[in-house]
C-alpha cells in the first residue's frame, strides 16, 4: 500500500469552508443511517419469509430505493474524505504549479459532474411528478420520490467540490 501524497492527506483531513463540511458530514450520517434501515428491512424480510412464511412485500423494491439514496447521500462524504477512485498522476507531481492546476481541474470536473447530475435528476424527478409516474412494483411508489435522491446527492457533491475549489484558490490545499 502506498503512502498518501501530501495533497491527499490535506484534502482528507482539512475541513471544508463556509459550513459546507457540516452539511457534507450530515449526508454521510444519513447514508450510514440508511444502511441500518436497509439492514433492518432485509432482516425483517428474511425472518418473515423463512421463519414465518410471510415475507415483507415490497422489501426488495424498497431496498433498491435505499441503495440509491445511501449512495447519493454518501458520495460527497467519500469525496470529502478522499475515499474515492481518483487518477493521481498529475496530482502527485512534485511541481507545485502542475499540482495546483490539476487540483483545479480535478475539483472543477467533480463540480461539473454534480451540476449535470443535478440538472438531469431534477428534470427526471419533475417529469415523473408531472406525469404521475409510479413504480411497477408492489409498493407503487411515486417515482419522483426515489429520483429526488439524485438531486440531493448532486447538491451535496457540488457543495463539496465547490468547497475544495475554494480551498485550492485560497492556497489551503495543494490539490
Amino acid at each position: 500500500m502506498s503512502k498518501p501524497h501530501q495533497g491527499e492527506v490535506e484534502q482528507s483531513t482539512s475541513r471544508l469552508p463556509l459550513g459546507i463540511d457540516l452539511i457534507i458530514r450530515a449526508g454521510g450520517v444519513l447514508s450510514a443511517g440508511l444502511i441500518l434501515v436497509m439492514l433492518a428491512v432485509t432482516t425483517v424480510n428474511v425472518i418473515g419469509r423463512y421463519a414465518l412464511g410471510n415475507p415483507f412485500r415490497g422489501a426488495e423494491e424498497f431496498t433498491g430505493y435505499l441503495v440509491v439514496s445511501l449512495v447519493m447521500a454518501g458520495a460527497a462524504e467519500a469525496y470529502r474524505r478522499g475515499d474515492h477512485i481518483a487518477i493521481d498522476f498529475l496530482r502527485s507531481s512534485r511541481i507545485p504549479a502542475l499540482r495546483h492546476i490539476s487540483g483545479v481541474l480535478y475539483h472543477a470536473s467533480v463540480l461539473a459532474f454534480a451540476l449535470i447530475l443535478g440538472v438531469t435528476g431534477w428534470h427526471t424527478a419533475s417529469f415523473s411528478r408531472d406525469f404521475e409516474s409510479y413504480s411497477a412494483g408492489y409498493l407503487e411508489t411515486p417515482m419522483w420520490i426515489p429520483q429526488s435522491a439524485l438531486v440531493l446527492g448532486a447538491v451535496l457533491l457540488g457543495l463539496a467540490a465547490f468547497g475544495r475549489l475554494i480551498q485550492v484558490f485560497m492556497g489551503r490545499s495543494a490539490s
